[in-house]
């Protein structure tokens, strides 16, 4: 198999006796939001300096998120648990609503004891005081409530444990980790020139843009696809593919990745090659958000599909959206390093860039509930890594790695000899970036989740990558090209089109544009793109990672071909292609 000519490297493994947490932070990294998003989703930018607080917690932080939401563990959702909580709340005038998840779901996917176990959001609504008829006006924000929970645990309420209470926590709004030459979602040390004035970043920042201050642009590939093995080939060679599973936007139409239009499939689209989606997995996190909305929740965007659609939220002018194509683009990257490998894509990521945390903690709990029964029983459910190109910024960095479900879930995944790869971010700081921070805590001899930080096509470190003892591996992230779906052109057109000289006209049998023009800037009916962010150093090292379990597997005698069953060989497995890599 052809290896490609890619930067990549794991940076050599440290003594993480050393408190996590010593480092400074350098920059306050996401700090705001464009209004017109956070109305969108529901969210709230926690400001510290108007946050309201309590003795013996940690000062927060800023963060994003949802205005209306708790994370909670399923136990603590029923029974005199809740009537705790709500004895609390009510003198916030909150009260907090068990989403009713539907029968449908159980049982499809998310076993019961991983529902119990792991928190999901509950929705916070008025209270009524004093058996009132009526309810009163009353500002719902899960920041009061959760310190209100906080405050009384101290205080050893009864029926309120504060072990248990620790468990409950803000949903977060994660962000995609691509450069999109906008406010939208970069900050931190760095702004970034926008078409709407937004940002005043210098010239070296702006290198990473394009035309009309976008982060993409189209580009034109001169190759053929890599050679996909047959699924024959394979299980004769390696036992099986490796399989990458990416969370995020979904994928669009594109040769490379064998996805087509199909006006009569659902969505839109269907898959027959590269790659893997799943309707069922999809329908479930579907359906925990929609009894979220049914419980109060009426701003929770939900997502039916794994397609990456729509490709604008503003129809009437037709820019297209920061994070169209994302999911597509990554992709193609392992495509590209890795062939024979396969990408179970499971779309959690709205196209304008933004993820909920519940919707991420219940998909990777879908994908460990898979893996937990393929290692043991059909190999055909399994999955060698988890990449994840997104993140959020902690209110508080040793509360949340201590006691985050979105930790446990990751956690789950890598004892069941899963790699779990994240991007660092991209806001130039060393404030921990969310779960990439978790691999500061990842122990020696066992399979880790791995941080990646992006590399510039020289070899040095991007601008606007993250940085810090908690960025465990490094690959080219900027400037790189990779698929984008070939049905999407957006509103903007060439500065300049004409009539092409008479004696360069071109014949009828010709389908091509017969104008002469500029470069349209958001015509990607080509396939192909230009971007940058570490959104893609990470699948670019995911794929790496592939690879080198693709080629263990292939050598007579390794014993670790990819159709052995246990999670022990899949851990074998992992650690030995991470090894060759250098970790």
């Amino acid at each position: 198999m052809r290896e490609p000519s890619v930067k990549c490297f794991i940076e050599p493994r440290r003594d993480n006796s050393q408190d996590e947490h010593s480092e400074a932070d350098s920059e306050p990294g996401l700090a705001a939001l464009p209004e017109s998003l956070l109305l969108r989703h529901g969210a709230i930018v926690l400001n510290p300096a108007a946050a309201v607080s309590i003795p013996g917690w940690p000062a927060p932080r800023p963060a994003v998120y949802r205005a209306r939401n708790l994370l909670v563990p399923g136990e603590l959702l029923a029974g005199p648990q809740l009537d705790a909580i709500n004895a609390v709340l009510a003198r916030v005038g909150m009260k907090l609503v068990a989403p009713l998840i539907p029968e449908e779901a159980h049982g499809k996917g998310i076993s019961t004891r991983t529902w119990m176990r792991l928190p999901r959001p509950a929705v916070l609504t008025p209270a009524r005081r004093d058996h009132a008829a009526a309810g009163f006006p009353v500002v719902i924000d899960a920041w009061v409530a959760l310190q209100m929970l906080r405050a009384a645990a101290d205080a050893h309420e009864p029926g309120l444990d504060k072990q248990a209470v620790s468990r409950i926590a803000l949903e977060h709004l994660l962000i995609g980790a691509a450069i999109t030459g906008s406010p939208i979602t970069e900050g931190g040390g760095l702004s970034y020139s926008a078409p709407n004035g937004g940002g005043t970043g210098s010239a070296a920042t702006d290198s990473y843009l394009f035309s009309g201050g976008d982060g993409r642009s189209p580009v034109e590939v001169c190759m053929e696809a890599p050679d996909w093995s047959t699924t024959e080939r394979c299980a004769r060679e390696y036992g099986r593919r490796a399989v990458v599973a990416v969370l995020d936007t979904g994928v669009r139409a594109h040769s490379w990745l064998g996805v087509h239009a199909d006006p009569a499939a659902p969505g839109g689209y269907s898959a027959d090659g590269f790659v893997e989606v799943s309707q069922g997995l999809q329908d479930i996190i579907r359906l925990q958000g929609a009894a979220v909305t049914s419980a109060g929740d009426s701003l929770r965007q939900l997502i039916a599909y794994p397609w990456d659609r729509p490709v604008t939220a503003e129809p009437l002018v037709g820019e297209l959206d920061t994070h169209t194509g994302h999911g597509t683009f990554i992709a193609g990257i392992v495509r590209q390093v890795a062939p024979p490998a396969q990408v179970l894509s499971l779309r959690i990521m709205h196209s304008d860039g933004i993820v909920y945390e519940g919707d991420l903690i219940c998909a990777l709990s879908l994908l460990a509930d898979r893996v937990a029964s393929a290692v043991l029983g059909d190999l055909a459910g399994m999955i060698d890594l988890v990449c994840l190109s997104l993140g959020y910024f902690s209110e508080s960095a040793a509360d949340v790695t201590y006691s985050s479900g979105l930790r446990e879930v990751i956690d789950m995944l890598l004892g069941l000899g899963v790699a779990v790869i994240a991007a660092a971010g991209n806001y130039a700081t060393s404030r921990r970036f969310y779960p990439a921070a978790f691999a500061a805590r990842s122990p020696a001899g066992q399979v880790p989740l791995i941080s990646v930080g992006a590399l510039n096509p020289n070899g040095s470190k991007a601008l606007f990558s993250d940085g810090g003892r908690w960025v465990t591996a490094w690959a080219s992230g900027a400037a790189l090209i990779s698929t984008f779906p070939q049905d999407i052109n957006g509103s903007r057109a060439p500065e300049i089109r004409m009539r092409a000289h008479p004696a360069n006209e071109l014949p009828a049998t010709r389908s091509l544009p017969a104008a002469r023009e500029a470069l349209d800037p958001d015509d990607y009916s080509g396939g192909f793109a230009v971007w940058s962010g570490t959104s893609f150093a990470a699948p670019l090292l995911a794929a790496r990672v592939a690879s080198s379990l693709i080629r263990a597997a292939a050598r007579p005698g390794s014993g670790l071909r990819l159709d052995v069953k246990g999670t022990a060989a899949a851990e074998q497995r992992v650690v030995a292609a991470l090894e060759e890599l250098g970790w």
